[in-house]
């Protein structure tokens, strides 16, 4: 057995679950929040259910997230009508997530 550096045999060395539990659940929080793959998984709850069967999320590198879509119409509504709305939903659900612009590209 080894005794910590500096203790002096009089104090406790053990710790109250309670005492490093909200800085472990913080630390898991913002890792989830920063996880690329989370972001892309969750991209037909982000899209809609509507729209998730005619598009895709491919990639997201460097705060660029690539979005495969179906048709030329449809790159055009979301390009020049949906994208800020996006997001923002994007945004709002993973707010430590550096996305600042999402490519929409015809499959």
């Amino acid at each position: 057995m080894r005794t910590p550096k500096n203790y002096d045999g009089t104090g406790v060395t053990s710790h109250q679950v309670s005492d490093i539990l909200s800085g472990v659940l913080s630390k898991i929080c913002s890792t989830h929040q920063e996880r690329p793959d989370l972001i892309l998984a969750s991209w037909p709850e982000i899209i809609g259910p509507k729209l998730a069967p005619m598009t895709q999320a491919i990639s997201l590198i460097d705060g660029v997230l690539t979005v495969k879509v179906k048709n030329s119409t449809l790159h055009s509504l979301l390009s020049r009508h949906d994208k800020f709305r996006i997001l923002a939903a994007i945004k709002q659900r993973f707010p430590k997530a550096n996305i600042h612009n999402i490519m929409f590209r015809i499959a």
